[in-house]
């Protein structure tokens, strides 16, 4: 079943809130994403899949700012209507029921979505994304990390509980230990910098995954 993750938020009009879930979301809550073509080298050829309720903005952002040739693909995470994006492939799907291929992307990007899963359900996301992956392939996760602080915690629990159930924030360890267990061989964090809103500390995570088989073995 999909999820939605903002139920009380219903009683906004239809039309504001496609336009808020837009560009102005995006320029707010993923603000620093076109870093990622720099800080990641990604190139023009790579095949890019984009995971959660508002997916199809921003990957139409990072293939634009990338130049990429392949057709980008969005994963719609919740059954809300989304605003009407050309060049794009989007689908609606569970995060860890991708409907393709083993190997089928070089790039994934998953923002703000880690805090609505808890370990097991985090677990097999990275899993699908593996699987999804081709070889050398990498994903990018951000969250609202966990604070050292038990005080910011609660604050930050209660405000992004506000519209489901209390969030899983989690700490670089905690996030990298689930990304070995899935099976991804390389775990770093990644600058990117500024998040505009909502203020405070974000955990973004780079994983890559090799997988050596007869068939790429030399590749790059």
């Amino acid at each position: 079943m999909l999820q939605s993750s903002a139920a009380p938020l219903l009683a906004i009009p239809p039309a504001l809130w496609r336009w808020w879930r837009g560009q102005p979301r995006l320029a707010l809550e993923d603000s620093p994403a076109p870093q990622l073509i720099a800080l990641t080298a990604m190139a023009p050829v790579e095949r890019l899949l984009v995971l959660g309720p508002d997916s199809p903005p921003l990957a139409a952002l990072i293939a634009d700012t990338a130049g990429l040739e392949p057709t980008p693909h969005a994963v719609l995470c919740d059954a809300r209507a989304h605003a009407e994006t050309k060049d794009m492939l989007v689908v609606r799907a569970e995060p860890h029921r991708l409907p393709y291929q083993d190997g089928s992307f070089d790039f994934a990007v998953v923002p703000h979505q880690l805090r609505h899963w808890d370990d097991e359900r985090a677990l097999r996301v990275l899993e699908e994304l593996w699987r999804v992956l081709d070889h050398n392939g990498v994903a990018v996760l951000w969250e609202v990390a966990r604070s050292r602080s038990a005080a910011v915690n609660a604050v930050w629990s209660s405000l992004l509980g506000l519209s489901g159930p209390p969030p899983h924030l989690r700490t670089f360890g905690q996030l990298g230990q689930l990304a070995y267990d899935a099976g991804f061989a390389w775990v770093q964090t990644l600058p990117l910098r500024p998040f505009l809103f909502p203020p405070g500390p974000r955990l973004t995570i780079l994983v890559r995954k090799e997988h050596y088989t007869s068939e790429n073995i030399g590749r790059g």
